[in-house]
């Protein structure tokens, strides 16, 4: 088990205890779902995102009520394919390059942008076109009316292992069906 893999069945095993009746996770992708998303995206996917899906395919929440973090859920490979050709396809032409130096390369959405959390339009994703002071791999939170704030972490490990220690040390506030992290 690699250390992204390691983080996530942390963070899911926390959540699980504090959110019994949060959206049950799937069964880890399969190779052929990962070759799915990648050619429907034309993303080389990152290795610390297929570690995430090979351990667990997302979550089956179609009513999207049970998201565990700030109401986000983890997506599936299909969801992922929808919301990333959805956000391409309706504001990608929006997208204005940023200039540099920056943690951004592109304002409002990037096709390569991959979203992997989500929650009504909002959602977290890796930057794979990062600026030139971001780190390729990065977590964004872009919210639905995107004004980005500075990445939320370097990499998908590291989100992984910040939101599980969040959970873990008592500073996430259990709100109706989610935890609230107030530093992601």
């Amino acid at each position: 088990m690699n250390q992204t893999s390691r983080e996530f069945t942390r963070l899911r095993a926390a959540i699980e205890q504090r959110l019994p009746d949060t959206a049950p996770f799937r069964a880890g992708a399969s190779d052929d779902d990962l070759e799915r998303l990648a050619a429907a995206t034309g993303l080389v996917l990152p290795d610390e995102l297929c570690a995430l899906l090979r351990t667990s395919g997302g979550q089956d929440d179609p009513s999207q009520l049970y998201g565990p973090l700030n109401y986000h859920h983890f997506l599936t490979v299909d969801e992922i394919i929808e919301m990333h050709g959805m956000l391409t396809e309706v504001v990608g032409y929006m997208a204005t390059p940023v200039e540099q130096p920056a943690f951004y390369r592109w304002t409002v959405w990037s096709p390569r942008w991959l979203p992997f959390l989500a929650f009504q339009g909002d959602c977290y994703l890796l930057d794979l076109d990062p600026g030139e002071r971001g780190t390729l791999g990065q977590v964004v939170c872009r919210p639905n009316v995107p004004d980005l704030d500075d990445p939320v972490a370097p990499s998908l490990t590291a989100f992984l292992a910040l939101a599980a220690d969040l959970v873990e040390s008592g500073r996430a506030r259990l709100e109706e069906s989610t935890l609230v992290l107030l530093d992601l």
